[in-house]
């Protein structure tokens, strides 16, 4: 079969995007996972303007955030079809587009490689790069204003490489409709460097000027999106530099924003992912032309990069700036982390397909096998690079690079650096999957085959959430359509707070406690989790925060334990006093904080009073 621009001969990659997209997102998906306690009260809030009038953080809906535009797409379809449908089906949509977008662009760089595209997809949709900063995989099992922009980011960089332009900076402007920090960061970061190619071009007289006339216009149009973004921000209210930078990077976000914060094992995972994908980026350079042309661009975009996470270090720790805080560098390196899966499952799919004297049918499939672990790739690709660099020049490495060894090392590295179940398995069933078209030589009975494997375990999930007891093995897997309780407990005080309290009711809560908002449908005075990101808002949250739980000496989540030590040790004197101020009437108290206020219900760990002057 020969993938070209005739419509029909996309339908089986789309097909497969779309039921392997189905089933990575069903493993494992959770409706309220993720970023629930920030992102469902203001859907909830865009659906009905009374709900939980009382509420601070649903407040401040009221003015424009970067939430709002992707509030109010929700809920325009939320008025039509039950949310829990909604959420899925975007969650689903995007991740089915990510698929093909990846897809697209390794068909883009090994255009001789059915079996390229078919792993990219696969990939992107399983494997997990590097944390460092931000998330390392580009699927989702949940739905974020991230995910809904992503499929237009990915696919801007894909117009990127086609030099559409302006058609790129639209994808670039919706996605930032739905995230403006990284729908217009990735814009201005790829036009930039697109812009800086042009003009060494037109330096070395390569192109000539009149060349860029489609690369301004898009750069127009991105100016359009970012004026009609940011103008609505003008007009709030605004705190000094170093509060903001205090609040939004050290105290609630510092897994983020603050590298010094980092964990020691991110960087290490990086630095053994990056490793492995610098090598295979020189070993792709062989086997892409396109690659080869695109060589100056990538290497921009990717010192660019690396610039600005330099500068998200200095200018966030060092040289304290509020532009640098607010534009959160530490995201950007996910342009890296996907582009990395397209390259290395493209390169890997390659060799499959086109194996040479030292890239063998056995060796590309113990390369697709390493791809679960940063550590068993970076081997694969350190012993490729001896075999290709080194033993031209020794034969004593002889024993050490036959393909067979070289499998059982990486089988035993997959082994030790054990990759998470959904990882392996997934990926595995989309990769021998894959084989099985491959052997059919992408005939249709092969992609039968794996269309009709791939829908009866999606339906086997869908049933072990609904109908059928589920195995051990995947009782953590199955897909939750219901609201996500950490325990039973919180559910079970929710749902009594529901049934025997007034609606408009206001209640004092531990400070990880932000999802009783939603499961109970009643106002809360303040949590840790649901952030605010309006100036005035931060400060209103930060001032609560410490009022009710006090002021710990750690940082972002690792303060948990201190704040609720403090809401431990409330007393009803202190607890009138805050009643006082904020005006609720009911209290979710720990078992062992003492009180005489009237008990309406008792779980394990938590007590519900009534406060009472």
């Amino acid at each position: 079969m020969s993938l070209n621009r005739k419509p029909r001969d996309w339908l089986p990659i789309l097909l497969f995007c779309i039921t392997a997209g189905l089933l990575a997102t069903l493993w494992g998906y959770n409706y309220s996972a993720g970023n629930a306690e920030e992102q469902l009260p203001f859907i909830y809030r865009a659906l009905d303007p009374a709900y939980l009038a009382r509420d601070f953080f649903t407040n401040t809906f009221a003015q424009f955030g970067p939430r709002t535009i992707f509030s109010e797409f929700i809920a325009l379809f939320a008025r039509f079809f039950s949310l829990s449908a909604v959420l899925f089906s975007f969650t689903l949509i995007s991740n089915i587009a990510i698929a093909f977008i990846s897809s697209l662009t390794a068909k883009y760089f090994f255009s001789r490689s059915i079996f390229s595209i078919y792993l990219t997809a696969a990939a992107v949709l399983t494997i997990k790069t590097f944390w460092l900063g931000y998330s390392n995989i580009i699927y989702r099992t949940f739905l974020e204003p991230a995910h809904l922009a992503m499929p237009f980011l990915l696919l801007g960089f894909y117009l990127i490489l086609q030099k559409k332009y302006v058609i790129a900076a639209v994808s670039f402007g919706i996605a930032a409709l739905f995230h403006p920090l990284l729908g217009l960061e990735t814009g201005w970061l790829l036009l930039g460097a697109s812009f800086l190619v042009y003009l060494i071009q037109v330096f070395r007289k390569e192109i000539r000027l009149r060349n860029g006339i489609f690369l301004i216009i898009g750069g127009f149009v991105l100016v359009g999106f970012t004026v009609a973004l940011i103008l609505p921000y003008s007009s709030q209210e605004s705190i000094p530099s170093d509060v903001f930078i205090n609040l939004i990077a050290y105290v609630r976000h510092p897994h983020h924003y603050v590298p010094s914060t980092f964990e020691t094992w991110q960087y290490g995972q990086a630095a053994v992912y990056l490793t492995a994908f610098c090598f295979v980026f020189w070993f792709a350079l062989k086997r892409s032309d396109t690659l080869r042309s695109h060589e100056r661009l990538l290497q921009l975009i990717g010192g660019l990069i690396l610039l600005l996470t330099i500068g998200g270090y200095l200018f966030v720790e060092v040289w304290p700036s509020r532009m640098w805080t607010a534009a959160q560098m530490f995201r950007l390196p996910y342009l890296i982390k996907w582009f990395s899966i397209v390259l290395i499952a493209g390169w890997i799919g390659s060799i499959i397909d086109h194996p040479v004297e030292k890239e063998s049918h056995i060796f590309g499939l113990t390369a697709g096998i390493a791809l679960v672990t940063p550590v068993s790739l970076a081997l694969v690709a350190l012993l490729l690079w001896v075999r290709k660099i080194i033993h031209p020049r020794s034969k004593f490495l002889d024993w050490l690079l036959h393909d067979f060894v070289i499998f059982a090392l990486v089988i035993i590295s997959v082994v030790v650096y054990k990759p998470e179940f959904r990882t392996w398995a997934l990926f595995f069933l989309f990769f021998n999957l894959i084989l099985t078209m491959y052997l059919y030589h992408w005939k249709i009975s092969g992609m039968l085959i794996s269309t009709a494997v791939t829908l009866t375990v999606a339906v086997l999930f869908v049933l072990f959430s609904s109908r059928v007891t589920p195995p051990e093995l995947l009782k953590r897997e199955i897909p939750v359509f219901s609201f996500y309780k950490i325990t039973g407990e919180t559910e079970d005080m929710a749902n009594f707070a529901k049934a025997n309290t007034p609606k408009d009711a206001l209640f004092l809560t531990p400070p990880n406690y932000g999802e009783f908002r939603y499961l109970a449908d009643r106002a809360i005075v303040i949590d840790f989790v649901a952030y605010p990101f309006q100036d005035k808002a931060m400060l209103n949250w930060h001032n609560r925060m410490i009022d009710i739980y006090g002021e710990p000496t750690l940082l972002g989540f690792d303060s948990f334990k201190e704040l609720n030590q403090h809401y431990l040790s409330l007393n009803d004197e202190r607890i009138k006093e805050l009643a006082s101020k904020y005006g609720f009437e009911y209290a979710v108290l720990f078992l062992d904080t003492p009180t005489s206020f009237p008990i309406l219900y008792t779980t394990s760990y938590l007590r519900l009073v009534q406060i009472t002057q």
